[in-house]
């Protein structure tokens, strides 16, 4: 079961609505041009595997990356910030004000801090949908059952849930169909609930300082002193 402080990093949405997260159904997405199609959860359905490995070789190639993201919750609420992502399993996502929060994985655990209530809140990475697109070697096909795998003018959607069953929701990753670059990222609940985050301004591949992904507790109290 996810934690409730995982929820807003659950739905990224680019450009598709959130019914994309309905698996296993025809679902409404929404083309770059705005006009809304209804596609089956796959429209290629002969060459799901090969597109899949295309995916994994795209993501595996990239060892990190930072630059900003929007995030859009369930309510409608948008918050921006700055994201630092390093394979393995690494993350940060740093809130712009007024939101207090601060997101971050050290490879093992995802921690959120919110910096007004001085909580740390955690929850193991392996237990959440972020697991999937952070480990060194990803493979989609093997580590999640893959409910759909759409292509849309100028995008790739795939649609994944926890192939073990352990997991709640779904997570829908949301790439440009020439480079498969990773645009957006949607995890769904299985109460309706959907938060996205798009990611914009990305530069791939640099060094990043190790301490951006290191969050200590006392870092609070020792700036006052």
């Amino acid at each position: 079961m996810m934690t409730k402080f995982i929820l807003p990093l659950l739905l990224a949405t680019t450009a598709i609505g959130t019914a994309v997260a309905q698996t296993a159904k025809t679902m409404p997405v929404q083309a770059p041009s705005g006009k809304t199609q209804y596609n089956a959860p796959f429209t290629d359905p002969a060459n799901v595997r090969a597109d899949l490995a295309r995916i994994d070789a795209s993501m595996n190639a990239t060892f990190s990356f930072q630059g900003d993201f929007r995030q859009v919750a369930p309510n409608g609420a948008v918050s921006t910030g700055k994201i630092w992502l390093q394979r393995p399993g690494k993350v940060r996502f740093e809130y712009d004000a007024p939101s207090p929060l601060l997101i971050v994985s050290d490879g093992v655990t995802l921690v959120q801090n919110d910096r007004d209530l001085e909580t740390f809140d955690r929850v193991p990475l392996s237990a959440t949908p972020l697991n999937y697109f952070l480990k060194e070697n990803i493979n989609l096909a093997e580590d999640t059952q893959v409910t759909a795998l759409q292509k849309i003018p100028g995008q790739w959607i795939v649609t994944a849930r926890d192939g073990s069953g352990q997991q709640d929701g779904a997570i829908t990753l949301v790439f440009d169909s020439k480079t498969l670059a990773l645009q957006t990222w949607i995890i769904a609940d299985d109460f309706g609930g959907a938060t996205r985050v798009s990611l914009t301004n990305l530069q791939y591949n640099g060094r990043i300082d190790p301490r951006k992904f290191v969050l200590r507790e006392d870092s609070r109290r020792d700036r006052r002193r």
